[in-house]
This record gives C-alpha cells, structure tokens and sequence, in this order.
C-alpha cells in the first residue's frame, strides 16, 4: 500500500541565526539571517543575508528566552557529560614555574543607556558595509 500523507506538514523555517533583534514601542523583532552561497564579505567568509523577522510581544519573547535557556542548560549538561566520558585518564600536573604576574584585567565596556536595542556578536557581527546606527530613545 502507497504512502499516504494523513495531514499535511506545517511550513518550516530554516535559519542560520538571528542577525538582530530590535525592540520598538513593545514589540520585539528577531531578523534571521541566512549565509549567501554566492555573496561573500571582504575576508572570503559567506556574507549573512536578511531573509525573514519573526515579530512579538515582550511578554511572548520573554517567555521564548526562557524556553531557549531551558534547552541551552540541556546541552550543556549533555555536552558535559559527552566531553567526560571521552576524556582521557588525568595526567599528574606538570611542575609550575614561579607565579605569574596577574593580567592585568580592564573592565568590559556596556552599552550606553538609550543604545539601539539589538544584539550583534562574533557569530553575527555587523555587516562591514552598514554604518554605524546613532542610539535611539527605548520609546518614542
């Protein structure tokens, strides 16, 4: 007997990541982005192109962060347990030598206050070619 499909699929979204996010007068914007086969940045690295937003409230994305965090704990625990169980026997430790002077740690700058509110980073850094945006008030 063939195959035979009882409902059809629900449409899905293939991402590479969130580019950006925005939060404008309560309502939050993830802008997914894809890597472009055939567009690359000044380094030779596939570029990252806007293909879709996904739009919220804050309340609907604050409860996702929360679902987000929940599967990122699982993950690391499970990655945890993964990277254990092929660790290799611990060696002794090796001689250590006098003590080294201590670096010397600089605080890590944080947005101003009234900053754009979305999020850029190693795995989405901002494109080469974009100025930068002014800060903009939180609420207009």
């Amino acid at each position: 007997m063939p195959f035979e499909a009882q409902e059809p699929m629900e449409p899905q979204l293939f991402t590479d990541g969130i580019g950006r996010i925005t939060v404008i007068g309560g309502v939050v914007r993830l802008d997914m982005v894809t890597y472009s086969p055939n567009e690359t940045d000044a380094n030779g690295r596939p570029r990252q192109v806007f293909t879709q937003r996904i739009v919220m409230g804050t309340d609907a994305f604050l409860r996702s962060a929360e679902k987000v965090v929940e599967i990122v704990q699982q993950l690391t625990r499970a990655h945890g347990q993964q990277a254990a169980a092929q660790a290799p026997a611990p060696q002794p430790p090796a001689p250590q030598p006098a003590a080294a002077p201590k670096p010397n740690l600089q605080p890590v700058p944080t947005a101003p206050r009234g900053a754009p509110p979305y999020v850029t980073g190693p795995l989405f850094p901002a494109a080469p070619d974009e100025p930068p945006q002014p800060p903009k008030p939180p609420f207009p």
